[in-house]
């Protein structure tokens, strides 16, 4: 999608209607008949990197080893994600709130991070009620494991340093995180 490479290459501030309209090759009217507006366009694109992020979360695993590979498989997605230079690009841009007003960074948060945790949250519930977990708190405990993933790997990108593990180390990392998370929030054992 146009709009896609266009933000997280050129900032929030380089992904104006009539950017996304030359990219693509198509008229501005394009554009604005499926978004009304520059903001609308953004919440989209931010939602449709959260859901193919999190697309393991649709489905209530079905065991203890579901719930383990669910959680690896995002993480992994989230934080391959992370530490792609695009994102990073994006983050920093962000953070100068360059080209966007504090109330179109605040809405693009809902949209993204926020969205994200919500997602994790209610996945989290889902697996409770199902009985193959104990999320007591989904909403503090997906905040935790995104903590974990993540730690410092943001305010890097914020201050322009890379990330600190390879891709494979990053993988390492995220199972390590999910087994001790799940070692806090035991799962039901497999019969």
């Amino acid at each position: 999608m146009a709009a896609t490479d266009l933000l997280f290459t050129e900032g929030p501030q380089g992904c104006s209607m009539e950017a996304v309209a030359r990219r693509a090759g198509v008229s501005r009217v394009t554009v604005y008949a499926r978004y009304p507006n520059r903001q609308a366009l953004l919440n989209a694109v931010v939602q449709a990197c959260v859901r193919d992020l999190s697309v393991g979360l649709d489905v209530t695993p079905a065991d203890a080893l579901g719930v383990r590979g669910a959680l690896v498989e995002f993480g992994q997605r989230l934080v391959a994600f992370v530490h792609s230079d695009a994102y990073w690009r994006f983050v920093r841009a962000i953070a100068g709130l360059q080209g966007l007003s504090a109330h179109e960074a605040a809405l693009l948060f809902q949209q993204g991070p926020r969205y994200a945790l919500e997602r994790l949250a209610s996945w989290m519930a889902a697996t409770t009620a199902a009985g193959l977990a104990q999320f007591p708190w989904p909403e503090r405990d997906a905040e935790h494991l995104l903590g974990m993933w993540l730690g410092l790997d943001i305010v890097r990108a914020l201050y322009g340093l890379p990330p600190q593990r390879d891709a494979e180390a990053s993988r390492r990392h995220v199972a390590e995180a999910v087994d001790l998370f799940l070692q806090m929030h035991p799962v039901r054992p497999i019969i």
